[in-house]
């Protein structure tokens, strides 16, 4: 039977996993670049990379710039994501920290919107929609946070009355 300890414990595990694959990728992100970014398009060379076949030198330049600025805001995010679960899973929901948390990670989603649209034009249009996506998320989690901010409200009145 599923239960809401089994559930928090998947997303602790899932989320942890997440932080391991960004590492993972910032780490291998240069190793998958030539060797010399001037001018030119990648894929005209036989050591031209694995993931950029075709692509402009100016364009990988800017999908590196667009990914490594994303990078420190998505792992803010991730590491409040755990210490949120963290306290989920010890039943401690309405507490201030945890609206702290929630802010932090829609602030986060909003800098990788705005890293995102400062990247378009150097890119593609998808930077477009990953943008979008990304405030849709901030103004989601921003929209969560009141409500519990609400809720830590309520709590702490009932906590006082007698």
């Amino acid at each position: 039977m599923w239960t809401k300890a089994k559930s928090a414990a998947l997303s602790l595990v899932c989320t942890r996993v997440l932080i391991g694959v960004f590492i993972a990728t910032a780490v291998a992100l240069p190793f998958l670049m030539p060797d010399g970014v001037s001018g030119g398009y990648y894929g005209a060379r036989s050591d031209a990379g694995l993931l950029y076949i075709g692509v402009s030198s100016t364009t990988v330049s800017a999908i590196f710039i667009c990914a490594y600025s994303c990078f420190v805001p998505a792992m803010i995010t991730l590491f409040s994501l755990d210490r949120l679960l963290r306290s989920i899973r010890k039943d401690l929901v309405f507490l201030q920290a945890n609206v702290r948390r929630l802010r932090i990670i829609s602030w986060c989603c909003f800098a990788i919107a705005i890293i995102m649209l400062c990247g378009w034009p150097f890119t593609s249009y998808v930077l477009v929609f990953v943008a979008a996506a990304a405030a849709f998320f901030g103004l989601l989690v921003r929209v969560i946070k009141n409500v519990i901010a609400a809720a830590c409200e309520i709590k702490d009145e009932n906590d006082y009355t007698i």
